[in-house]
């Protein structure tokens, strides 16, 4: 619990910059490139994302319990750190050439090559922060060092050099250079550090690495995929403009969001830990988490729903006035993605029950396409909001029906009988 404790404030501390830092420069960004040019940067950020996702694949759920329960043991350890760098590499160039591809192929996609190929960048620098690694051995100090001072340079940054409409491909500069420089700083610490043994990793293995993570990548990815989808199509339906007004608003959910990674990063590894050694100690720790999770995401979505007129004249002045309605039908998101979090990623992959966990959450990315493309369609930058909102609550519910059904003792706490000693039911999944 102690380790616990200490990796959630040093991820409360970095997290607070991972929000603040966009926060800070979102007003500059928005008076000085205007709702259409914001709107280019945000849909190019949001492309990009693809291939941060795709670079990233489902590592932080499936090499970190490797990594934490073979902590002790440097010869393994290595293993999987090698084997999960290796694998990282052969998706980054596979994204690389993708986007390279996409940029002959699409017409809008070309006339933003230089800024997509600039942003790429921020694949690679994500490559390079093996923040699955520090999860797994429950280090997270050093790695939040290095990312916290490249994040508070970028503020500055921003300021001095982004000055006029044009200079967006200087603010995706920017964006791309504090993952990148982060990255190489911590690859640099690890080689100094000397705790791990360099393996060679055979190309079967590599595959096959893929091949294991890939029901989790395929369920998880879609969750990152369509958010930001949202945004790409939006602007391909209706426009830089209402691209622009969406972004300033899903910014901001996606700091409230971000509050609580530290809080999910922390307690993942310790719930998987804790199901693999003491289960009714495991769901004890659920139960806590439930109370304390869920009282922030309340009080999150409250002050959003009421303070977003007052969110947007400050930070984004009149000609974002749209955004107000934005906010408002997104402010209950983060209620609704702190309870499916609860539900998911911290019950039901740890209890094995992959297969249930990707079913909701590729039936939620199906009804979001299906959702945005007719509302989005009809109602701009609204009817991309009330999808979010309409789809999160959809895979919150999902997952919480999936567990009463399989009789996960979540909420409850078990009946000292014969039957609960035994493993429940999900681990026959």
């Amino acid at each position: 619990m102690a380790s616990f404790k200490k990796n959630f404030t040093i991820l409360m501390t970095l997290q607070v910059s991972t929000y603040l830092a966009p926060l800070l420069t979102l007003p500059w960004l928005a008076r000085v490139l205007g709702p259409s040019e914001y709107g280019r940067l945000s849909f190019a950020l949001a492309f990009t994302a693809y291939f941060i996702t795709l670079t990233n694949f489902s590592f932080s759920l499936t090499a970190t319990p490797k990594i934490s329960i073979n902590r002790e043991n440097r010869a393994l350890r290595s293993q999987v750190f090698w084997e999960t760098i290796s694998a990282q590499t052969l998706l980054s160039i596979a994204g690389f050439v993708v986007l390279l591809a996409l940029t002959y192929i699409v017409p809008y996609l070309g006339e933003n090559r230089e800024l997509l190929l600039t942003g790429f960048g921020m694949a690679v620098g994500s490559m390079l922060i093996p923040t699955w690694y520090f999860q797994g051995v429950e280090d997270l100090g050093p790695i939040s060092g290095f990312v916290f001072v490249g994040r508070a340079l970028s503020i500055p940054a921003m300021y001095l050099f982004v000055r006029h409409r044009e200079d967006v491909y200087i603010a995706m500069m920017i964006n791309t250079l504090v993952p990148l420089c982060s990255g190489i700083a911590i690859c640099t610490y690890l080689y100094f550090r000397r705790e791990l043994d360099f393996v060679r990793v055979p190309f079967k293995t590599i595959i096959e690495r893929l091949k294991e993570g890939w029901s989790v990548f395929m369920a998880t990815s879609l969750v990152d995929i369509y958010a930001s989808s949202n945004i790409v199509l939006l602007t391909f339906i209706a426009g830089n403009v209402a691209g622009g007004y969406f972004a300033a608003g899903d910014k901001l959910i996606r700091a409230a969001l971000n509050m609580l990674q530290p809080l999910k990063t922390a307690a993942y590894p310790r719930v998987s830990f804790l199901m693999h050694h003491a289960r009714d100690d495991a769901f004890a720790f659920l139960r806590k988490m439930f109370v304390l999770q869920g009282s922030i995401v309340s009080l999150i979505s409250i002050c959003i729903f009421f303070g977003a007129p007052l969110a947007v004249k400050i930070l984004y002045g009149p000609q974002f006035a749209p955004t107000v309605d934005v906010l408002r039908w997104m402010a209950f998101v983060p209620l609704m993605s702190g309870l499916s979090d609860l539900f998911g990623v911290q019950t039901m992959l740890p209890l094995g029950m992959k297969s249930h966990f990707s079913r909701v959450l590729i039936g939620s990315a199906v009804l979001n396409f299906s959702l945005l493309a007719v509302l989005a369609h009809f109602f701009g930058e609204q009817g991309a909001a009330a999808t979010v909102l309409i789809v999160e609550t959809s895979i919150a519910a999902a997952m919480f029906c999936t567990l009463h059904m399989q009789g996960v003792p979540l909420l409850r706490r078990p009946i000292a009988t014969d039957a609960t000693t035994s493993d429940p039911g999900p681990n026959r999944a």
